[in-house]
């Protein structure tokens, strides 16, 4: 799915986005029914398959589309009615200005050195292509582990330094987290649990800057957030 973009778009700007769904509360059922989610390749995916699956059919059924969908479609309406709102401030701001969702993408980081690229496999931008929210999926049967979850938090961290916007860091798995996973997890987050913003679950980089760690479970086709718990 290299060079596969997803874009968020409406049917109707005057009718509910989510941005009204963020600021004036519009309904979840008239957002989503406004709104779409279109693909496009840098490839031709004209006749392409996978598997034999006609690329389009099989796009829509990886769990790389199916996180974009949630993201666009529940999350900001979960992190509201469970009372999430104030806590996970920075990335309930940010999903309204979701633009374009990059699979199998990178954050560019800069070092001394040279410029870097910070793989992931989901990368949330906004217009400008500044990256919002980032995700690594675990799509396989084996749990994720405590070296996984430092891998993307260093990840995570190296491009938050560089970009302001970034809000969050999803690591999803359709199995389960190791102890040695939630443990590191914790151990990244420890700092947001004593700032007096009370941010939950936050991995804090500056005395003004940081980004949500948010640990997920996808099965039957639905996601739940174990970290912080919606």
């Amino acid at each position: 799915m290299t060079g596969t973009n997803l874009f968020v778009r409406y049917d109707s700007r005057g009718k509910p986005t989510l941005e009204s769904a963020r600021d004036e509360g519009a309904p979840k059922d008239e957002v989503n029914a406004n709104l779409r989610i279109e693909h496009h390749t840098q490839f031709d995916a004209t006749g392409a398959t996978v598997d034999g699956i006609p690329f389009d059919e099989f796009l829509e059924n990886t769990v790389e589309y199916k996180f974009v969908s949630w993201v666009v479609s529940e999350l900001l309406y979960e992190i509201r009615e469970t009372g999430h709102e104030s806590g996970l401030r920075d990335l309930f701001h940010a999903i309204a200005e979701i633009d374009r969702a990059q699979l199998r993408g990178a954050v560019e980081v800069e070092t001394p050195e040279a410029t870097e690229r910070r793989q992931f496999d989901v990368v949330l931008r906004n217009r400008m292509g500044e990256p919002l929210v980032v995700a690594k999926l675990n799509d396989s049967r084996d749990p994720v582990t405590g070296e996984m979850m430092t891998e993307l938090v260093e990840a995570s961290t190296d491009s938050a330094e560089g970009n302001e916007e970034l809000s969050a860091a999803f690591y999803v798995t359709r199995s389960f987290f190791e102890p040695d996973a939630l443990e590191s997890a914790a151990d990244a987050t420890g700092g947001g649990f004593l700032s007096r913003d009370k941010r939950e679950s936050y991995v804090r980089i500056g005395r003004k800057q940081g980004y949500h760690l948010c640990l997920s479970e996808a099965r039957s086709g639905s996601f739940h957030v174990n970290v912080p718990e919606l």
